[in-house]
């Protein structure tokens, strides 16, 4: 599954629910949005995620031997996918936010709107 689900809320009649994801869950993610790119499985996959203040979010993705960078849109889109392939969620409907903090990391929250 992934990091927590933190709240539910209606505001102006849109249901809201937060999903919050730590760093194992963005690392599935890229996993497996890069496996479907690369036709391979996602335990093939290791994956590294950094965050730079002046360059934002990246991960790189090793698959056997060769480095794929992915930049801040494409650790987007393989939480969207991930979502989306694993948990039936509608893209459309998903609002990621990344973060980082000394403590935790690279994390994401994700609104998930009219669920």
């Amino acid at each position: 599954m992934f990091g927590s689900l933190k709240r539910f809320s209606e505001e102006e009649g849109i249901n809201t629910m937060e999903l919050l994801f730590n760093e194992q869950d963005l690392v599935d993610s890229v996993c497996v949005y890069t496996a479907s790119k690369e036709y391979t499985h996602p335990e093939n996959i290791d994956v590294e995620l950094a965050f730079n203040p002046s360059f934002g979010f990246s991960a790189t993705a090793r698959i056997h031997g060769q480095a794929r960078t992915l930049h801040e849109q494409d650790l987007i889109d393989a939480v969207s996918y991930y979502l989306h392939d694993y948990h039936n969620f509608d893209p459309d409907r998903l609002l990621i936010d990344m973060r980082f903090s000394e403590t935790e990391g690279v994390t994401a929250s994700i609104q998930v709107r009219n669920f």
